[in-house]
């Protein structure tokens, strides 16, 4: 038998499967994916060959960083006889096997290529996936370069636009996605929602009723007035009532048994997990994540990016083994618990569950973090397959009585006893009752348990109860109610759900407050733009569509091209639609009558690496337009501000303007800025000091020194800017008070931090940097992002929230060089924070990209 070499995602599952296969296999790594288009914008070539029909042609290069892998997988390869693959197996797995199938061919030279796949890390599921390998599933493959071409031509089409409509701080870090944008759309929705809501005032009654002549006492809610359903509206109803019940008894008039029965859940799948761990636990998506990887490559739990519910039959009988044993025959069903997946689903897959049942979570030997994710997943699988609970929910109707009472009123109190746990013995829910919502009723009538009653009996009423409340409108979603949403609307998959809400946040369009996502200014800006413009790509239902598109495609076969096509028919209609009518020929043909009486033109001016000239740039668009080519409002707005900039040459110049609509419009704003102003602008920013290195600032004064004026656009930028970096001066409200009015939007001024001075002056214990990383035309240099935070912060007084994380994940990656780090990462917030490293994880992970 000759060598065999296997290649798996993650060195740490190298590690663990090496063992189980022994010395006839070599055991590699890829680390993760190995190819990737590449950022430029032509990564894909279309190609038109029908009506409405193209082709799509990705090209791939090799991913940054992966050179090296490469490499040593083509040297591994020319040492074996027989290649097996056996990345994750789900969409993105395949395609990894696919690449690296198509990367390491040439190295082979013929050698067989086999593809396995497995649900779990354990001794026996991997010897049985190698001996059974099979091939390359291609219609997954499809299916993942389908979901790639889309969100490349959505992110690289629509995010030029965001930059060049949306007027915000950092316009060029602006994107949408396909699914990133939708789930946007869903959190500024629910703010509208809950803005517009009015809330109402209403009142509940109730009554503290003790027994005699021991005085066991329990609460019950007003239900029934006169035999209707109580509803008080106003204060004065509610006293009329009260006074009408002073002196009155209770009896019971009603005792009611109603059994119930609690059906035990299915097993987690990914959405499920991310949605309990962040109710439960309170880990965010990405966090749950990443401790369940950790799990799974462990050998701990099955494959974790999963929509399935479905079960093996080793698994259902290890778990009636472990309950019949652990807890009695009773609690196992006596038909077993099968539950069905949504229509969806990959059925192949099985939920996520323990790989050993009998390892109990006690038993783990984890961690705290790693232990409290196991527990939850194994007490949901095991709780899956126990018999139903039983129970009987037990209403006590009481009457209120006194001679002359006005009215007839009916009081409830409601407890659940639990006749049989069934799952509840390893699974503990609240049985309370339930908004629509999910949570908890508070107006409901339950109480933890009533007294023995019989009817009839005469109650004391202790006291009379009255609560003034308000109604409830939609609160915020959290992150696991967005991820339910999404779900529900069949927008993305479970596999992206942590990947995109980290997306709305490093975008800074949502911000985690009180474990609510809130959307920003940016992210409403943002959404607002897409729904005017582009509604029809960026609504639930076309999403969802997609999805169920991208199933057809691995499911059935469907061809990519005939899918992607339908989508972007679609989109290029889209886009044109959205796309600014270009102006009125008439108005270029009067702007440059205008511009031909200009007989002496200012010099040209080179500011930077550019060179400013009017009269070059005059005659450059005036050849254009005879030309026929299509001319822009930009244009436009420049050639007019042109006219104005030369009015003294220019007889009746801004009059004819103004009677031709494009002087003071919402197109042109071509209104003249105050040079004293300008000026003062400018000495603030030297009084600031550091505002210079900002390129476009410096053009700014270049351009006002060599005697052009700022437009209104460039003041506002202008002031803007120097009201958020003016925090370190005395009079820093008397700064911002004068530039105001020119900053509609008003100032982004980051809440103060009370932990940023503790946090920069631990980084000076920080004595050995990283060397500097270059990707692409980006440097990724920690003692030199720290050095600008400093800067920054000695300036503005302020970082934001998103520099703010950063600091706090390169902190963590330096803990080993800070003295007692772990007495200043409670204090300081840097408790549970990812390093750099997860974080850039978590970027490359994401399922679409910022161009």
């Amino acid at each position: 038998m000759g060598k065999k070499l296997l290649i798996v995602e993650s060195p740490a599952k190298a590690k663990t499967i090496g063992k189980y296969l022994g010395g006839g296999f070599v055991v590699k790594s890829s680390v993760g994916h190995v190819r990737d288009l590449p950022k430029e914008n032509n990564a894909i070539s279309i190609t038109k060959t029908g009506e409405n029909e193209w082709k799509f042609v990705p090209t791939y290069v090799v991913s940054a960083g992966k050179a090296k892998v490469v490499d040593e997988l083509k040297t591994a390869v020319k040492n074996v006889d027989e290649i097996y693959l056996a990345s994750d197996p789900d969409r993105e797995g395949e395609a990894i096997a696919w690449h690296l199938r198509e990367l390491l061919a040439p190295a082979a030279k013929g050698k067989p290529f086999y593809r396995v796949t497995y649900n779990e890390i354990t001794k026996n599921a991997v010897l049985k996936a190698v001996s059974e390998p099979g091939d390359i599933n291609m219609p997954r493959v499809d299916a993942q370069q389908a979901r790639r071409i889309l969100d490349r031509l959505v992110g690289y089409k629509v995010s030029p636009l965001l930059w060049k409509y949306i007027q915000c701080a950092n316009s060029r870090t602006l994107s949408a996605g396909r699914v990133q944008s939708v789930a946007l759309r869903l959190l500024v929705e629910r703010q509208r929602e809950i803005d517009a809501f009015v809330p109402e005032t209403y009142y509940l009654l109730g009554v503290e009723a003790k027994k005699r002549p021991d005085g066991q006492a329990f609460v019950a809610r007003l239900a029934r007035i006169n035999g209707k359903k109580a509803s008080i509206d106003s204060k004065q109803k509610a006293d009329g009532y009260m006074l009408d019940l002073i002196g009155a008894e209770l009896e019971v008039s009603d005792l009611r048994s109603q059994p119930k029965t609690r059906h035990a859940p299915p097993p987690f799948t990914t959405s499920t997990l991310q949605q309990a761990a962040s109710s439960v636990l309170g880990f965010s998506p990405g966090k749950t994540m990443k401790i369940a990887q950790a799990l799974y490559e462990q050998g701990r739990i099955t494959y974790m990016r999963t929509d399935s519910v479905n079960i093996s039959d080793f698994a259902r009988e290890a778990a009636r083994n472990f309950i019949v044993k652990n807890y009695g025959e009773e609690f196992y069903p006596v038909t077993p618990n099968v539950f069905k997946s949504k229509a969806d689903a990959q059925g192949a897959h099985e939920a996520i569950r323990p790989t050993d049942t009998a390892l109990t979570p006690d038993l783990s030997g984890l961690d705290a973090q790693d232990q409290k994710l196991y527990d939850l997943i194994w007490r949901r699988f095991v709780a899956s397959q126990m018999a139903d609970a039983k129970t009987t929910l037990k209403t006590a109707c009481l009457k209120a009585d006194k001679p002359g009472i006005s009215n007839d009123y009916l009081f409830t109190a409601s407890a659940t006893e639990i006749d049989f746990e069934g799952f509840l013995k390893v699974m503990k829910l609240s049985l309370r009752k339930k908004r629509a919502d999910g949570e908890d009723d508070d107006d409901s009538d339950e109480v933890a348990a009533l007294p023995p009653l019989s009817v009839g009996e005469r109650l004391d009423a202790a006291r009379w109860l009255a609560d003034e409340k308000r109604t409830k409108g939609p609160s915020h979603y959290s992150e696991a109610s967005l991820i339910k949403a999404l779900e529900e609307n069949g927008v993305g998959r479970p596999s992206t759900y942590a990947a995109t809400i980290e997306t709305l946040k490093l975008r800074e369009y949502a911000k985690t407050e009180k474990k609510k996502l809130i959307p920003l200014e940016r992210g409403v800006l943002v959404c607002d733009w897409l729904v005017k413009k582009l509604d029809q790509l960026f609504n639930v239902g076309y999403t969802a569509q997609m999805e169920a598109e991208l199933d057809k495609v691995e499911e059935k076969g469907e061809p990519m091209d005939a899918m992607l096509s339908s989508f972007y028919a679609k989109f290029l209609q889209a886009l044109a639609d959205c796309a600014e009518p270009p102006p009125d020929p008439e108005k270029f043909k009067l702007v440059f009558s205008l511009l031909d009486q200009v007989k002496e033109w200012k010099p040209a001016k080179k500011v930077g690496r550019r060179t400013y000239d009017d009269r070059a740039f005059v005659t450059k668009l005036k050849d254009q337009f005879a030309a026929g080519s299509r001319m822009s409002a930009k244009q436009l707005e420049y050639l007019v501000r042109i006219v104005l900039m030369y009015s003294a040459q220019i007889s009746g110049g801004e009059e004819k303007l103004r009677d031709a609509g494009m002087v003071g419009n919402s197109v042109t704003r071509v209104e003249k800025t105050d040079d004293e102003l300008v000026k003062w602008c400018f000495a603030t920013m030297d009084r600031i000091g550091g505002m210079m290195r900002n390129p476009f600032l410096k053009s700014l004064r270049d351009q006002f020194d060599h005697g052009r004026g700022l437009s209104p656009k460039q003041l506002s930028i202008l002031a803007k800017a120097i009201g958020e970096n003016a925090g370190a001066l005395e009079d820093v409200e008397e700064v911002r008070g004068r530039l105001a009015p020119y900053v509609p939007g008003g100032f982004k001024t980051e809440p103060v931090d009370q932990a940023i001075p503790g946090l920069l002056k631990l980084t000076e214990q920080i004595k050995t940097w990283r060397p500097p990383l270059n990707k692409g035309k980006h440097a990724y240099d920690d003692a030199a992002f720290v050095k600008s935070l400093r800067t920054q912060y000695d300036r503005r007084h302020s970082l934001s929230t998103r520099q703010l994380m950063a600091l706090r994940r390169v902190l963590v990656a330096y803990a080993d060089q800070i003295e007692n780090y772990s007495e200043c990462a409670e204090e300081l917030g840097l408790k549970d924070v990812p390093s750099c490293e997860d974080k850039k994880a978590a970027v490359l992970d994401a399922s679409e990209t910022k161009p």
